[in-house]
């Protein structure tokens, strides 16, 4: 029997950790505990996004500890095996943390990233280059994280696993309802922003309902900092865009609840994509803006979804896009099952075996980084009284 104990530091790492976790349970009853903690912080999720990312699974709520507290916790649940889930310094703090909280042997180590996570970067290998595991959720992410990490010098098992919020469907036919992923640094520019505005009322105005799912209202802490909210763009703008307030409708929840068999997904790059792609309904990639490393839809070329925003209506009345199916195999949408079971529990085998290796727990010390470290790492340490006026 193996547990396992999750560490997260917002709100995408907290979805991702809660459904993978869940995803854990293969029938063979291998899994004794699964829990997750939040680390106290600024950006850590606030009580509906908590209650979003654990609704449909099986996970019970979280608790939260400081970085401090987070050695005792680890302490006290004893966990085979850490998933740790957060922003990378932070993450290499969490892995430090639970390396040194006397347990004996040491936990495994498990990392990954929440959603796409192409292209692979140096940085983000570096803070993650202790992981015993490292969880990919697609075969080109498998490539090029296994090159990241050996031209580091490290060799963590990389692990094959569809992204664990997707679940498999089939659209009813006619699209009623068009879903809009936001995300909050892509677009960043504020014209573009309302751009997509625009755009979506136009959508409205074609016979469409639209429902723009907010991952956090105007004020919400997310792992990346929102300067431009769509709800509060469209409540000052949407009378000089020449649009009704009531042409588009903001909602929060998971987004599983809006997906239902009568929608259609509209998305710059949000990984919403792929949860629409899976349930088998019509999905437009945006590509209004162009398709660059920044705008996080590189993963997308290929894939034959992507359309200007204007071509939305005229694509949904013909039954939208057609995904490619080498795309949708090489990427997120692959048939292969996952190797996190077994990976977890030879892992685990191998540390109450003593044979887990030694593991560069150093932090970066590269002047370079050191304002990304401060601040993740300063915050961390803050009250609940400081923090909650920063958030």
């Amino acid at each position: 029997m193996v547990s396992v104990l999750a560490v997260v530091d917002s709100d995408s790492y907290l979805k991702w950790a809660c459904s993978t976790l869940d995803a854990l349970d293969d029938g063979t009853g291998g899994i004794s505990a699964r829990s997750v903690v939040i680390v106290r912080s600024p950006l850590a999720p606030t009580p509906p996004q908590v209650e979003a990312a654990v609704a449909g699974t099986a996970i019970a709520a979280p608790i939260r500890t400081g970085p401090g507290g987070l050695r005792r916790v680890v302490a006290r649940h004893v966990p085979d095996v850490v998933l740790v889930g957060a922003t990378g310094p932070v993450s290499e703090m969490i892995a430090r943390a639970c390396a040194g909280a006397g347990v004996r042997p040491r936990p495994v180590l498990i990392s990954g990233l929440p959603g796409m996570a192409l292209p692979a970067t140096d940085l983000g290998v570096a803070y993650r280059r202790w992981s015993d595991a490292f969880i990919v959720h697609s075969r080109a992410e498998a490539a090029a994280y296994r090159d990241r990490f050996t031209a580091r010098g490290a060799e963590p098992r990389i692990v094959l696993s569809r992204l664990p919020f997707l679940r498999d469907g089939e659209a009813a036919g006619k699209v009623r309802r068009v879903v809009f992923a936001p995300q909050s640094i892509v677009p960043a520019v504020r014209q573009q922003r309302l751009a997509v505005l625009a755009g979506l009322a136009d959508v409205a105005a074609a016979g469409y309902e639209v429902v723009i799912k907010l991952r956090a209202r105007a004020g919400e802490r997310q792992t990346h900092n929102e300067n431009h909210p769509y709800e509060v763009l469209w409540r000052a703008e949407h009378h000089r865009l020449g649009h009704p307030h009531a042409a588009l409708r903001f909602v929060d929840g998971p987004m599983h609840t809006w997906l239902t068999p009568d929608a259609a997904l509209v998305t710059v790059s949000s990984t919403a994509a792929l949860e629409s792609l899976a349930l088998g309904l019509p999905t437009v990639l945006v590509s209004d803006f162009g398709i660059a490393e920044e705008l996080l839809n590189e993963p997308f070329a290929g894939s034959g979804c992507l359309a200007p925003l204007v071509d939305v209506p005229d694509l949904l009345a013909r039954g939208g896009p057609r995904p490619d199916p080498d795309w949708l195999e090489q990427n997120y949408l692959h048939t292969a099952p996952s190797e996190l079971p077994r990976a977890v529990a030879e892992l685990a085998a191998a540390r109450r075996a003593g044979a887990l290796p030694t593991r560069d727990l150093r932090p970066i010390s590269r002047v370079g980084h050191l304002r990304t470290q401060l601040r993740s790492l300063l915050p961390v340490g803050l009250s609940k009284r400081l923090a909650r006026p920063a958030r």
